[in-house]
């Protein structure tokens, strides 16, 4: 036993041997901490004002990584502008005050109700009840027919037929809203029937926003529409059961501003003259949650800023090591980086990437995301997803080359894997995993800084973020040369949108 014991010692042994000998020659282990620490001390500095999305420090960090992607090599994506995917906003704040009476019941904004477009309005009328408030001229659903909802308030079911996940659910609204106005209706009341808690759902959508501007469906914004907590008594039963009632509902009414904000996309085209068909994408978000009240924590009249050195600072700079280490010795596949904005307000920023790829997704067949919300050990780097693709050896070879290990799905109760940029491409069924600094499990050292404004640059360990970003240089080559095709873990949930 003792005999078996040594032999596995000595391999392992070899194995880190083998693997630092194996990136000594490679960029990564060049890459210099002072370049690395002055850029996250410009990206978390107070001029950038807490980089939050469609601000002019936001705005002035994209031009930053622009000015980076290019002048270490990489190529604008095409169909982009120049190194930018523009997005449109609506900047909107919730309205001053919203109420809806029905069947004895009274729903107020900010309380048991969460209104999110509509201009104002003081009316009575009828509410009625149509299933999900969908038609889909392909499976000739149509949940419409025979009802008529002419100056009337339609209430729905969460999400459409068949998909009541929230990301579905937020995506479909415009079309809901389109669908309801086009057949003479005034409102749309979504029924709150998700599986998160209402005190998170109310606390994030209750204050300044931004919606992406989806321009086929622009005119629907104008409709009243809102999501509502049932509560008892529930005469949403009765609407159900085929009843309609009458409702009053007066609304201060929203008015957008449009703003725009952009993700910042270069490629690294790939050196193998067969592989280069396929891409990695490496992405990270460089937006944080702004200052004073737009942060959501506390502040002071001293310190109002949210620096975000931790988040997402120091994940910015890691994709940029991984750009500074890839263009000079380029690996076999091609290589997307996507620096993206809107992160902090629900992973917009990447799935609008998603839907207008500068690449086409079928082409993209992993995505190696960088985003954390700190650290409280310089001896690991942790991946969230890690047994859901089948880069676990290119993970563990990259963390021996630099003399660490991982942290494998931290605290799996907070739901970090659905949290993060990459499952915006899950979603699409694009393999992906997210690469973050050390966690052992989420204690005060995290707490401490996460979104708070005490994450500033001074507080960085810079020689782990050299470690930080060279472990994560290499994982992205040693993936970007993976042998094998890159693949989902058999039975993954997102595997079958693949």
């Amino acid at each position: 036993m003792i005999r078996i014991l040594v032999f596995l010692l000595f391999a392992l042994t070899c194995n880190g041997m083998y693997a630092q000998m194996a990136a000594n020659d490679l960029p990564e282990n060049k890459l210099q901490k002072e370049v690395f620490e002055t850029h996250l001390r410009y990206l978390a500095s107070d001029a950038m004002e807490g980089r939050y999305t469609a601000s002019e420090g936001g705005e002035k960090a994209a031009l930053y990584l622009a000015r980076l992607f290019s002048s270490y090599g990489l190529q604008p994506a095409p169909d982009g502008n120049g190194y930018f995917q523009k997005i449109p906003f609506d900047k909107v704040l919730p309205p001053t005050s919203a109420t809806i009476k029905m069947g004895g019941s009274k729903y107020s904004q900010g309380d048991n109700m969460v209104v999110f477009t509509g201009k104002e309005m003081s009316v009575e009328t009828e509410a009625v009840f149509v299933g999900h408030g969908w038609i889909d001229s392909l499976t000739g659903h149509n949940d419409y027919e025979g009802i008529d909802v002419t100056g009337k308030i339609v209430f729905t079911k969460t999400g459409t037929p068949g998909n009541q996940d929230p990301f579905a659910a937020f995506k479909a609204g415009a079309r809901k809203r389109s669908i309801a106005k086009e057949r003479g209706a005034i409102g749309v009341v979504e029924l709150f029937r998700m599986k998160f808690p209402w005190q998170f759902f109310k606390n994030y959508f209750n204050k300044e926003r931004l919606d992406v501007v989806d321009l086929a469906e622009e005119g629907a914004n104008d409709l009243f529409y809102a999501f509502l907590k049932e509560e008892t008594p529930n005469p949403v039963k009765e609407l159900e059961a085929g009843e309609n009632l009458a409702i009053t509902l007066n609304h201060s009414g929203i008015e957008g501003q449009r703003v725009s904000a952009s993700n910042v996309v270069g490629v690294l085209e790939g050196s193998d003259e067969e592989l280069k068909d396929e891409y990695i994408l490496i992405s990270a978000h460089y937006d944080h949650v702004g200052v004073g009240k737009q942060g959501g924590g506390a502040f002071t009249p001293q310190d109002s800023i949210f620096n975000g050195s931790r988040d997402n600072a120091m994940g910015t700079v890691a994709m940029l090591a991984a750009i500074k280490s890839l263009v000079q010795n380029p690996p076999k596949r091609s290589v997307i980086f996507l620096a993206c904005t809107g992160e902090e307000m629900g992973m917009i920023g990447s799935a609008y990437y998603a839907e207008n790829p500068l690449v086409p997704l079928e082409k993209t067949v992993f995505n190696l995301n960088n985003d954390g919300g700190g650290y409280n050990t310089t001896e690991q780097f942790s991946v969230i997803g890690y047994s859901r693709t089948n880069v676990q050896p290119e993970l563990e070879q990259a963390a021996m080359a630099f003399g660490m290990t991982i942290s494998k799905d931290p605290a799996p109760e907070q739901n970090l894997y659905e949290r993060s940029d990459n499952i915006s491409f899950a979603r699409k069924g694009i393999p992906a995993i997210d690469f973050a600094p050390g966690v052992t499990v989420m204690d005060e050292e995290i707490y401490k800084y996460y979104h708070q404004v005490t994450d500033n640059p001074e507080t960085i360990d810079y020689d782990y973020l050299l470690k930080f970003c060279q472990a994560f240089a290499h994982t992205a080559r040693l993936i970007a040369d993976k042998e094998t095709p890159i693949a989902w873990t058999p039975g993954d949930q997102y595997e079958k949108n693949r």
